[in-house]
């Protein structure tokens, strides 16, 4: 059993960083971005027949399973994640770690650029989960929350080994307190939709700014760290009181 578990996971964890490679411009795969696209949602199938394989259900088995009350479950993980991350990015604006110019906001592109951008991150983000969360949930569900929480967060960040080898500490450090947040919110819930839909919604808010004004970072990169990890704290604490 040991043996599958890893072989299963190893599979999947190739099949994300084969995606995320194409993604960055390490792989020259044609018909960028669809192909980025299909890469990553060939994750989720993937992840069926592994499970499978292993003698199990299927992408239920992750906690992904199409069970009564699945969406309402996506859509409270999104919109709490929303609630979150909009005034937490008012505040970087007002504080000066965002600089902004050049507003073109609109209601109509608002709505249109939340659902545009939730359709296309959604691969990305629910093969993620389902390697560094869901994977690991199935297996460590008796085990102590401590113990998933920090396994998943430091998978979580491991997962992103091209970022961490090719990026500055200034686009990454906020990684392992994202994943304590996440991995805590599904070893409560059970629902890999609510983590996915809390999940993108970062995704989601990231998009809309880039759409909707010219937005650069400021250069002190110790405020920003600062900045970003006390916001990554704040979202773990409305987490935590939301899904006790």
């Amino acid at each position: 059993m040991t043996f599958s578990i890893l072989a299963g996971f190893l599979i999947l964890f190739l099949f994300y960083q084969l995606a995320e490679a194409n993604g960055q411009g390490l792989l020259n795969i044609p018909w960028k971005p669809y192909s980025i696209l299909l890469m990553f949602l060939l994750i989720l199938p993937a992840a069926h027949l592994v499970a499978r394989w292993q003698g199990d259900s299927g992408l239920g088995a992750y906690g992904m399973g199409l069970h009564p009350g699945w969406w309402q479950d996506y859509l409270c993980g999104m919109g709490l994640g929303l609630a979150v991350q909009v005034p937490l990015e008012w505040l970087g604006m007002r504080l000066g770690i965002r600089q902004v110019a050049n507003l073109h906001f609109t209601w109509v592109g608002l709505a249109g650029g939340i659902l545009w951008a939730a359709f296309t991150n959604f691969p990305a983000a629910a093969g993620e989960d389902l390697i560094t969360r869901g994977y690991l949930w199935r297996f460590m569900q008796s085990s102590p929350l401590w113990a998933f929480v920090a396994f998943s967060a430091l998978v979580y960040t491991l997962n992103h080994i091209i970022r961490l080898l090719t990026r500055p500490v200034t686009t990454w450090y906020h990684l392992p307190f994202l994943g304590v947040t996440l991995a805590y919110a599904l070893y409560q819930t059970g629902s890999l939709w609510f983590v996915i839909g809390l999940h993108q919604a970062g995704n989601v808010i990231y998009y809309l700014m880039q759409q909707m004004m010219d937005i650069t970072n400021t250069t002190d990169a110790r405020k920003r760290i600062a900045f970003g990890i006390l916001s990554e704290l704040i979202n773990l604490a409305v987490v935590v009181l939301v899904v006790p």
